[in-house]
């Protein structure tokens, strides 16, 4: 009886040891969104895993009340101590779109992943692209903004032609970061039913494959800049997302072709890179003359410093109209968005969707905008 007594204590004493880990963790979190990764690197690692973070010490005080343990408060202070952080990481749906109000339009985001041309063989059918091209079409959006867009020309995997026939709009703004040859352009699109009077380009000055774009459109007489933004990735391998996928969640089993070494050394330099181009989107959109929309596939998380720079001023749809974690990321590493629609407050969101089809490894997203007298 005594040893098992013993050995009780000890299971205990164990996993305290490991709530206080995970709290240290969760603590260390709270500092992505202050320091600059280039600065201070490992705040910004560890808030990518934050909502992993936030139900492991939930986990725990629900544990420690069940055994009576008066440890329950140690997750639990920790989890008050950044109860703005987890605000901005919680859609709480309150937003409603009036029904009297005739003004609202839709908007709508999405990173088609090139509408997978790159598996794509000359004389097949357009498979992604055409499903793709149809739920758009379902969803009807006043305002589109494509990342990662790809078009050929009429010949080779054309995408322009095709969607302005099927959405029945001649408005578009499109931006090539990159050419190869003749046939393949990639880069940013943003589609309109409404007249677009004014466009421009945003270079970032240590990337080839990111950029960003500013659309004016006018709306029901207003002007509103919409800005489309597409900032560094991590460019994990396979073998990465494995071994990353792995370490989240043991019971998956990875050849671990990676080293930590390496997956640390490109989430590093991904890091420091879209601080810098944050840097200069925040910067367009703090210049802007009018309200403005900003969304796009950030590649970051809530909690992280890319974020915090961005979204300074503005509203997150998600968190206004939208609900849960919002997950975005279709990918093998959970509860991860990284793909955002925010706005001036002279723009009021509802029903903020996150839309769970599979033509991508990222999820469409949208909400219904209208204009209010509030001021910015």
């Amino acid at each position: 009886m005594r040893r098992i007594r013993i050995f009780r204590t000890g299971i205990k004493m164990l996993l305290l040891i490991v709530n206080i880990c995970f709290l240290v963790m969760l603590l260390i979190s709270y500092c992505a969104p202050i320091y600059s990764p280039d600065v201070f690197f490992f705040p910004a690692i560890i808030g990518l895993f934050y909502p992993i973070l936030l139900i492991i010490n939930f986990a725990f005080v629900i544990f420690w009340l069940i055994q009576l343990k008066i440890y329950f408060l140690l997750s639990l202070l920790a989890i008050i101590a950044g109860w703005n952080i987890m605000k901005k990481n919680i859609g709480t749906n309150k937003n409603k779109y009036p029904e009297e109000l005739q003004s609202g339009f839709k908007y709508l985001s999405y990173n088609v992943r090139l509408f997978d041309q790159f598996k794509w063989v000359k004389g097949q059918d357009y498979f992604t692209r055409d499903a793709i091209f149809k739920f758009i079409a379902s969803e009807s959006p006043d305002v589109l903004s494509f990342q990662e867009f790809f078009h050929g020309d009429e010949n080779y995997f054309p995408t322009i032609g095709p969607f302005i026939k099927m959405q029945l709009t001649d408005y578009y703004h499109v931006d090539y970061s990159k050419v190869a040859g003749k046939q393949k352009h990639y880069g940013l699109a943003t589609f309109s039913r409404f007249p677009i009077v004014n466009k421009g380009s945003i270079r970032f000055a240590n990337s080839t494959s990111n950029s960003g774009i500013y659309t004016d459109i006018v709306i029901n007489s207003d002007t509103i800049r919409v800005f489309n933004f597409h900032l560094e990735s991590i460019r994990l391998s396979n073998a990465d997302y494995n071994y990353v996928a792995e370490f989240i969640d043991p019971s998956i089993q990875s050849q671990r072709n990676s080293s930590s070494d390496i997956i640390l050394g490109k989430f590093k330099k991904a890091f420091i890179k879209r601080a810098e181009q944050a840097r200069i989107a925040a910067e367009y959109i703090q210049k802007s003359p009018y309200p403005v929309i900003v969304s796009g596939d950030f590649n970051d998380t809530p909690i992280s410093y890319s974020y915090h720079l961005i979204s300074k001023g503005l509203d997150d749809a998600f968190l206004k109209a939208g609900r849960g974690l919002g997950t975005t990321y279709a990918g093998k590493i959970p509860f991860i968005r990284i793909d955002y629609i925010l706005n001036s407050k002279k723009l009021t969101s509802s029903n903020f969707t996150i839309h769970k089809v599979s033509y991508s490894d990222h999820y469409p997203i949208s909400c219904i905008f209208w204009l209010n007298n509030k001021s910015d």
